[in-house]
């Protein structure tokens, strides 16, 4: 992470990139958050299929994300996160910023 800009990755500024779609009647809700370590460059891309944006909020803070922004900025989530976080509403999905690698159920804490 970039100490001036704290939300700044790889010159990417990931606080902007909470994003929302609604499908079949679920909200799937995406985003890059810092992960319970808050270590320098621990980013995480998550996605989550809740009822509404609270609810995908309350998900995510289970797994111990920080810093949740209150709403989407955004209408554009990529093909994969949508297709994860539908496959198991409910569940949290994580993987690392910008890795090409499957998306995992991400860990409940505490």
């Amino acid at each position: 992470m970039n100490e001036e800009r704290p939300f700044c990755v790889g010159g990417v500024d990931v606080k902007s990139m909470a994003a929302r779609v609604r499908v079949a009647g679920l909200v799937v809700a995406y985003t890059a958050l810092a992960d319970a370590t808050n270590a320098c460059d621990a980013v995480d891309e998550v996605v989550v299929a809740a009822d509404d944006w609270a609810g995908a909020k309350s998900l995510l803070r289970s797994c111990g994300y920080l810093g949740i922004p209150t709403r989407a900025t955004s209408g554009r989530i990529p093909a994969d996160a949508v297709g994860a976080a539908l496959s198991d509403p409910g569940t949290v999905f994580r993987r690392r910023f910008r890795a090409d690698t499957p998306w995992a159920p991400a860990e409940k804490r505490g």
